[in-house]
């Protein structure tokens, strides 16, 4: 079965056969009175769901032992208020090793927690939890489609045009449309969003000359790009299309090796990076192409390792010298949700919630305004982030496949779909598995 699935994913690794056979051996041994677990939630990766189901599982309201103060769906971990909320505890009387907290998330980034470039978060956990196990749960999505949705949303902030342009559509009796073939024109929305903001300036500009003093002041980056508007240079040109991002040094800028957040490198001759452990996301890393001791057989094997959660020697210290980094104790994959929320449920020992979440979940995706060519570049391009993403879905392929033996035999010797109710069996059964 190993080999099927290398092969289906391209897997080029000479060890990736023997990887994922060591995935069916894998013991899932979370352990909710000893484990700490943080996600680090990449934008646009459909983390703000997995930050909800954690919610309703592992924090209070699933019967777990709480979300860490400090923890945000959409923002950064904000170490002082998660310090206040457990110096409060400490102080009323609870010891540290009885603090109730069982995970956080947030934009910032754990690993490595150990080694010369150990990041912030990880300082403050080892210290103020001590006496737990840190592990890590993570998403990625589709190397295309993350682009393209971080494009849109983040970099250029599209969704409130497209909701705009679709409004006035509907306003002269038109149907929505979500794509350029469909009439959804890209360029024109950049066109009015400048627009927006050079009638901003000009006002601003009005009342600071009669010496008042504006509801809301703009940013100077902002006064910067009106400037620049208005001596002609297009400030957003590389949000006008797929085509246009690129052709522009601001996909270099940004969109190079975005995997590299996940597990920090790509190989095991690659430094760990931790600049998206203090302040967002920070994308926009070196090409890991370009990295000392890169190929693809590398990154497949590293990612079956590490991302699969088999090797506990890693560490930013220096593998197997310094302390072990955090494992992967789940991942999700965001364009297999229903897989990833029912080995999620399994994993951890959680009751399903009545449906699969899909919090922000747009209903004009990005993804519709990139041609296949657009996808080839970008698949020439980032042969790393790929080699990630077909390794990620070797792995999930094989946990789908061991989490319906286990569950197959524990039917076997005499439970019952009512004491295993961490099953998700609707999910199953929607998904076409038969058990």
């Amino acid at each position: 079965m190993a080999t099927s699935i290398a092969r289906r994913w391209n897997l080029t690794a000479p060890e990736a056969v023997s990887l994922l056979e060591r995935q069916f051996d894998r013991v899932d041994d979370y352990s909710p009175e000893r484990d700490f677990v943080h996600f680090h939630h990449l934008y646009k990766s459909g983390g703000t769901s997995i930050s909800n189901l954690m919610d309703e599982t592992l924090g209070p309201r699933g019967g777990g032992g709480g979300i860490l103060p400090g923890s945000y769906e959409s923002g950064d971990f904000d170490h002082d208020e998660a310090l206040a909320d457990i110096n409060r505890r400490i102080a009323s009387g609870t010891r540290r090793e009885d603090l109730p907290y069982a995970a956080s998330y947030a934009h910032t980034g754990l690993r490595p927690v150990h080694g010369p470039r150990r990041t912030r978060t990880g300082i403050f956990l080892l210290d103020q939890l001590p006496h737990r196990r840190l592990r890590v749960v993570a998403m990625l999505r589709d190397v295309v489609d993350f682009r393209a949705s971080n494009h849109a949303m983040i970099m250029c902030g599209l969704n409130y045009e497209v909701m705009r342009w679709n409004a006035q559509r509907e306003a002269r009796g038109l149907t929505r449309v979500c794509s350029p073939r469909e009439g959804l024109n890209i360029s024109e929305m950049v066109d009015n969003k400048i627009r927006d903001l050079v009638e901003r300036c000009r006002a601003e500009e009005a009342l600071l000359a009669k010496g008042e003093r504006p509801a809301k002041k703009l940013f100077p980056q902002q006064r910067k790009q009106c400037a620049d508007e208005e001596s002609g240079i297009d400030t957003l040109a590389h949000c006008r299309s797929a085509d246009h991002l690129l052709a522009s040094p601001q996909y270099d800028k940004h969109y190079r090796s975005m995997f590299k957040a996940l597990m920090g490198r790509f190989h095991r001759e690659q430094e760990f990076t931790n600049n998206t452990a203090y302040k967002g996301m920070g994308y926009g890393f070196e090409r890991a192409e370009e990295s000392r001791g890169f190929s693809i057989e590398k990154v497949e094997e590293y990612t079956l390792q590490d991302l699969g959660g088999l090797d506990t020697t890693i560490s930013g210290a220096g593998d197997g010298v310094g302390p072990p980094e955090p494992d992967f104790v789940w991942f999700g994959i965001t364009e297999r949700m229903k897989e990833s929320t029912a080995l999620f449920y399994f994993q951890f020992r959680v009751a399903p919630l009545p449906r699969t979440p899909d919090k922000r979940v747009q209903e004009c995706r990005p993804t519709s305004w990139w041609t296949d060519e657009n996808r080839e570049v970008v698949k020439e391009r980032e042969p790393a982030d790929y080699a990630v993403w077909r390794a990620a879905n070797a792995i999930m392929d094989v946990r789908m496949e061991k989490m319906k033996m286990e569950i197959r035999s524990l039917l076997r010797a005499g439970e019952t779909r009512e004491s295993l109710y961490y099953v998700d069996w609707d999910q199953l059964e929607e998904l076409g598995v038969e058990l």
